[in-house]
């Protein structure tokens, strides 16, 4: 819990209020608005809360992401995490590379330069 209360996740802290805050009272001022004769103020009054929601979401996403980061994986509940993605395309880039740093396999294939020269001579 101590890891929350560290200069960066205070400043997160802050920002999460604010915005939440102000994603609120942005929302009641376009109610007000929308009583009072204007149309388009509707959307906007249903708008801002669901701003503050999700403002309020991430932020506890990410501290319960940082809460987890040092457990054990035997106590995480749900699934495994998967292995890392891999290219299809990785066994052909594994071969260029080798490829490129075996002076054989130059020698064996003539260069352009040597093509063009027995082409014309």
């Amino acid at each position: 819990m101590r890891r929350l209360l560290t200069p960066p996740w205070i400043v997160l802290h802050f920002f999460a209020v604010v915005l939440t805050v102000a994603f609120g009272l942005l929302g009641w001022w376009q109610l007000s608005r929308a009583q009072g004769g204007n149309a388009i103020s509707w959307g906007y009054a249903f708008e801002w809360p669901l701003f503050a929601l999700f403002t309020l979401a991430l932020w506890i996403r990410q501290m319960r992401l940082e809460l987890r980061k040092d457990r054990p994986v035997a106590t995480r509940r749900g699934k495994p995490e998967p292995p890392p993605m891999t290219s299809p395309f990785e066994a052909a880039i594994v071969a260029a590379r080798r490829d490129e740093h075996e002076p054989r396999a130059a020698a064996v294939e003539p260069s352009l330069d040597q093509r063009a020269q027995g082409s014309h001579a």
